[in-house]
């Protein structure tokens, strides 16, 4: 019994030494056993101890891995809000009553008005939301010649003529415009005869819509 009391006080002498040089056994260290048993038998021997061993620091790092599998797809975003989501921009109208002269036309037979921003009662189409539109217009005449300007805000934008002093004729153009909100358009008679009156073959129109907004 003196014998085992002895070794347990050489132990604990022991590893309070180690503790005090490398204070305790730190998380990431490694420990050096001496096997405190006889070989081949479970009798305590004279020569077992436990030694702490400092860690010798991290090494360099390795190269990357490979990438890893892609993930599943993510939810899908908010739906953008465009032309579509609002019911769309567009309009078609003939012409029902001739006009001459300097005369704005009233494009009163108003067959498609998405939007509701042309107004029949003076020809014009108002922009309420900013983007890119297309316009397009047919007159036929009745007189020896006609010009019709597409206006933009007081501003020819396009022009068309008809001439011929023994044939009915058409006169037609068309422009892709960016407009801003508040933007007016319109189809304005130059200095020209009379065009058609036509209640029922719808000859002469004018149409336009939103290609995209801005």
């Amino acid at each position: 019994m003196a014998k085992i009391a002895a070794l347990i006080a050489v132990l604990a002498f022991a590893l309070m030494s180690f503790e005090g040089v490398y204070g305790g056994i730190q998380p990431g260290t490694c420990r050096l056993v001496c096997d405190p048993f006889q070989s081949g038998t479970h009798d305590l021997g004279a020569n077992g101890l436990v030694i702490p061993l400092a860690s010798s620091g991290g090494g360099a790092p390795g190269p990357a891995g490979p990438p890893g599998k892609a993930g599943p797809p993510g939810p899908p975003g908010p739906k953008g809000e465009g032309s579509i989501s609002r019911g769309g921009v567009a309009f078609y109208a003939t012409l029902k009553e001739d006009f001459s002269k300097d005369e704005v036309l009233k494009f009163s037979n108003v067959i498609t008005n998405l939007g509701g921003r042309y107004d029949s009662s003076t020809g014009t189409f108002t922009c309420r939301s900013a983007g890119v539109y297309h316009f397009s217009y047919h007159l036929v005449k009745t007189g020896v010649s006609l010009r019709a300007d597409l206006v933009l805000n007081d501003r020819v934008v396009a022009g068309a003529v008809a001439v011929d002093a023994l044939h009915t004729d058409t006169a037609s153009n068309s422009a892709v415009l960016q407009l801003r909100a508040g933007d007016r358009v319109y189809v304005r008679l130059n200095k020209s005869d009379s065009t058609l009156k036509d209640t029922q073959n719808l000859f002469s129109t004018f149409s336009g819509y939103l290609l995209y907004e801005l």
